[in-house]
């Protein structure tokens, strides 16, 4: 799944895009960052809504390059495709990646209640439309892209990075 052949990997963070198609320039736009830094991987957290849209963003960074997973919103074509969760080890750092579920309050405790977490240094999550780049909050980076499309639950759209070496981790939050 993710490779690492190099000290340290920069990687894309989007989801809840909630699109049918990769038209429009806020997309465009992120998508063009993400080039210009010359991300190692694209980690979508769920809800891309439409296959197609999973499918052109293999297509524009290759299909080892975009790791994704299922939100409650996407097409059975991505249910099949995708799993709920992805676990990962990227330099000794553990890694748990989902959507979430339920309403946008009190998510990292649901996460923490549905999923057993205690294992996991970093927490990648969607769902919620609201960026979370909480530090070290109980010993785990909870992190959060946001959604660059949708007003829904949030007053800001967002995108995100993940810097990760073995010595460092360095999350960022891109406010459009």
């Amino acid at each position: 799944m993710v490779k690492v052949n190099k000290d340290q990997l920069l990687i894309g963070l989007i989801g809840d895009t909630h699109i049918h198609t990769l038209e429009g320039d806020i997309l465009l736009n992120i998508l063009d960052d993400f080039k210009e830094k010359d991300i190692d991987y694209l980690f979508h957290v769920g809800d891309f809504t439409s296959y197609k849209v999973y499918k052109k963003l293999q297509d524009i960074f290759g299909n080892e390059k975009v790791i994704g997973i299922v939100g409650n919103m996407d097409d059975s074509k991505i249910s099949k495709e995708l799993p709920k969760k992805i676990e990962l080890d990227l330099f000794g750092h553990k890694i748990f990646i989902t959507h979430g579920e339920g309403g946008p309050h009190n998510i990292i405790k649901r996460l923490n209640r549905r999923f057993e977490l205690s294992e996991y240094d970093i927490i990648i999550f969607g769902h919620v439309h609201h960026p979370f780049n909480e530090k070290w909050r109980d010993g785990r980076l909870y992190l959060s892209p946001g959604t660059p499309t949708d007003k829904r639950f949030t007053d800001i759209n967002s995108y995100g990075y993940l810097k990760i070496s073995k010595e460092k981790v360095e999350p960022s939050i891109i406010y459009l």
